[in-house]
């Protein structure tokens, strides 16, 4: 399997990831949630508003790290998911009509309040990556800044505020996750044979196949399900987690190098207005689908909540939330964008 290789590293990378592993610590002793991403993605981000000479782009270093989070999360499906299918039903009818709705409104206002141009304003009003997004709206023609600029501001809020906001409401302590207890010692050889091969054939498969952030998507399916299978109850050591955490976390906050406060605050107002219209959808189709689910309104706004599928995903593991429901709902909300709307996309041209 062909897989992409790290690329050259400078002693800024160190220095930054440094600097996320700082703000990460200082996370983790506050007791917030999902410490170790969200520290570090704020320390990342502020040093790189402030331009400070060491900080530079990390997010060229995430695939490798998205794949432990892949074999991760897939590590929390049981066969008791099984018993889901209705459930799912369910959440797919929330999840496809909350998506449209979300891609609406935000093309709306993008468009007409905003004054993006057509195609700007339809990439970036899409709940789905920012990596995917702003490369297939720029290979559109469309302003792949801007576009990058409202993905970053969009999952970079969610993750703030939905942890926080969930670790006041449900008074959940994230540094109990039972996932995040393993240590090294507690993984025998062949399971950390496992755990590589998860990793490895998962990317290279799903990168062959072209799927959408291949790196996390590919080893969380094929992890999924030899769980799923009962071939192994393997899963990577908290440290690594952590470590996989501090690298994602300086991704999202690196995606903010090079940037002009002039240009920020012109995309993060819209970001300010776009969120809670997107998140007032998705609480919406929650309060319906709930009942009908058998899930509290909690988790199936996490479902259903616009941010990337990693980031949500590790809220959930975090807050102790159904991580196999919240993933598998994720999975198919970013799937749905990549494929039907750029197919969409191409049918309107």
């Amino acid at each position: 399997m062909e897989i992409a290789v790290l690329p050259k590293l400078t002693w800024r990378h160190p220095a930054t990831l440094a600097l996320a592993l700082a703000g990460g610590w200082v996370f983790h002793m506050l007791h917030l949630p999902l410490a170790w991403m969200l520290g570090a993605m704020c320390a990342t981000m502020f040093a790189a508003l402030l331009e400070l000479p060491v900080v530079t782009r990390t997010r060229p270093m995430r695939p490798p790290f998205a794949a432990i989070l892949g074999v991760t999360l897939g590590a929390t499906f049981q066969p008791s998911v099984f018993a889901q299918g209705q459930s799912l039903a369910v959440l797919l009818v929330a999840i496809t009509a909350s998506t449209v709705l979300c891609g609406l409104a935000g093309y709306q206002y993008l468009r007409r309040v905003a004054g993006f141009d057509r195609i700007t304003a339809y990439f970036a009003a899409m709940p789905a990556g920012l990596q995917e997004m702003a490369l297939q709206g720029g290979q559109a023609g469309g302003d792949e800044r801007r576009i990058a600029l409202i993905h970053a501001c969009r999952v970079s809020l969610l993750v703030i505020f939905v942890p926080l906001l969930y670790g006041l409401i449900y008074h959940v302590d994230s540094q109990k996750t039972p996932l995040m207890t393993r240590t090294a010692g507690d993984i025998a050889g062949a399971d950390w044979l496992w755990l590589t091969a998860l990793a490895v054939v998962g990317w290279g498969v799903a990168r062959r196949l072209e799927m959408p952030n291949a790196p996390m998507i590919g080893p969380l399916l094929l992890s999924a399900s030899v769980h799923l299978l009962g071939w192994t109850e393997a899963s990577p050591p908290h440290m690594l987690i952590v470590v996989a955490q501090v690298v994602i976390g300086s991704a999202l906050g690196s995606n903010f190098v090079d940037t002009k406060w002039s240009l920020l605050w012109q995309t993060l107002r819209h970001g300010l207005v776009l969120v809670p219209i997107l998140c007032g959808v998705c609480l919406s189709a929650a309060a319906v689908a709930g009942p009908l689910v058998g899930q509290s309104f909690g988790v199936v706004f996490l479902t259903l909540a616009p941010g990337g599928t990693t980031e949500m995903s590790l809220i959930a593991l975090a807050l102790h939330a159904d991580v196999a429901l919240v993933v598998s709902s994720q999975l198919i909300r970013i799937l749905l964008v990549n494929f039907g709307a750029t197919s969409l996309f191409r049918l309107r041209r």
